[in-house]
């Protein structure tokens, strides 16, 4: 059996745990350096003089695990500093245990506000110090038992193939299969295109509505790609607002075709947010005849990307297909086009009633012929339902029939 020696054993007495991070926003030099005080035998403090220096301070020091913060400051104040946080697309941030730091002249509404932006807890001045101490360590376990939680989460999710949100396999199942797609094809004498698609300006969704609405909007924009397809067709989220389109077998025309149709979908569609409705563009490059470009899946992917970004430089909302630089539209939303009868029941497979519902009248008398023809022809007995609709539709505009 081991047994330690006496220089080993000084080396062990000498050994400390690392002390829990707290973080103390307050402008006020007397109020962080009382909070200090308290904590500093159990917690490491680091302080900041307002939240725009609390925010980079969250940014740049991972081990912060509590952070306390005064409402009104300068520059930045606590309720600008707790959305922010709130809504970062960081779990590590967006999950942090944010305590609020009350004063008398604090009204009710002011702490509903806080709370309703994600406020953790309240401590009222004067606070005394086991009030402090109980709540930066009751916080302080919620906090390692979160970290211990979503290092459990990204271990799995390194493991799976499955991206949790969207349904969609993730990169590493896109980059794993690729490889085996391009085999098959050039075995085949077939070929393969890539498609890769950027949402744009997510980022700013993300801090101008929040990290829910940005969710939705990427999960239905997911559905319209996954609407489209053909059943060989591989979709992937590779990134944050990054998608994939793998397409065996398709030649340059098909994949052409099949790009404008996601791309023009993806831009026609509408979100609604209470009474605003929000209009999101995409990027995208594609590539092609893809083993006549590089002998590797990768470099397929990362020809796709740089297209992709030529897209993005073009403004946005832009399509490169190939060696053709592509329709560049503008960075701002492309007007509203009338859809056809196949992109408006792609846009409702995906969820999409908003966009449909603007043109359906204009749709309804589109159909409306082969609505006549078929109840003529297959005997439906829908001649009184049909000449109700054809006067509906004459009242709203003569022009439709």
């Amino acid at each position: 059996m081991y047994a330690p020696n006496s220089e080993s054993s000084d080396r062990l007495d000498q050994v400390t745990l690392e002390k829990p991070t707290v973080l103390v926003v307050d402008d006020s030099n007397l109020m962080r350096k009382a909070i200090a005080q308290i904590l500093e035998d159990d917690f490491r403090i680091v302080s900041a003089r307002d939240g725009e220096e609390g925010w980079q301070t969250i940014c740049r020091d991972h081990s912060i695990q509590v952070v306390f913060c005064d409402l009104m400051m300068p520059n930045k104040n606590g309720f600008q500093l707790l959305r922010e946080i709130r809504e970062s697309i960081h779990a590590r941030i967006n999950q942090l245990p944010v305590i609020i730091i009350t004063s008398h002249e604090d009204d009710e509404g002011m702490k509903r506000r806080a709370m309703s932006l994600g406020a953790s807890d309240f401590i009222s001045k004067p606070f005394d110090s086991i009030q402090i101490k109980a709540r930066a360590k009751s916080y302080a376990k919620h906090g390692d038992t979160t970290r211990r939680l979503e290092h459990t989460r990204r271990m799995l999710e390194e493991k799976s193939t499955l991206d949790t949100l969207t349904g969609l396999p993730n990169p590493r199942y896109f980059m794993a299969h690729g490889p085996g797609l391009l085999a098959f094809a050039a075995r085949q004498g077939t070929d393969v295109a890539v498609l890769r698609i950027d949402i744009d300006r997510f980022d700013q969704l993300v801090r101008q509505r929040g990290r829910a609405v940005a969710d939705k909007i990427l999960i239905n924009t997911s559905k319209i790609v996954n609407a489209c397809v053909r059943k060989e067709d591989d979709v992937a989220r590779v990134g944050d607002a990054k998608l994939a389109v793998v397409m065996p077998g398709a030649d340059a025309a098909a994949a052409k075709a099949m790009a404008r149709r996601i791309h023009q979908l993806i831009n026609k569609a509408v979100y609604r947010l209470g009474t605003a409705r929000i209009r999101m563009t995409a990027s995208a490059g594609l590539v092609c005849n893809a083993r006549n470009h590089a002998t590797s899946f990768e470099d397929i992917v990362k020809l796709a990307e740089e297209r992709l970004n030529q897209a993005i430089k073009n403004g946005g909302a832009a399509l490169v297909l190939g060696d053709d630089p592509g329709a560049v539209a503008s960075a701002e939303p492309p007007p509203i086009q009338p859809l056809t009868l196949d992109e408006a029941l792609v846009l409702l497979k995906a969820g999409q009633p908003d966009r449909v519902h603007a043109q359906l009248k204009l749709l309804i008398a589109r159909v409306y012929p082969l609505l006549v023809y078929g109840n003529k022809q297959l005997r439906l007995g829908m001649d009184a339902s049909l000449t109700q609709l054809r006067e509906r539709l004459r009242r709203v505009n003569t022009d439709l029939l």
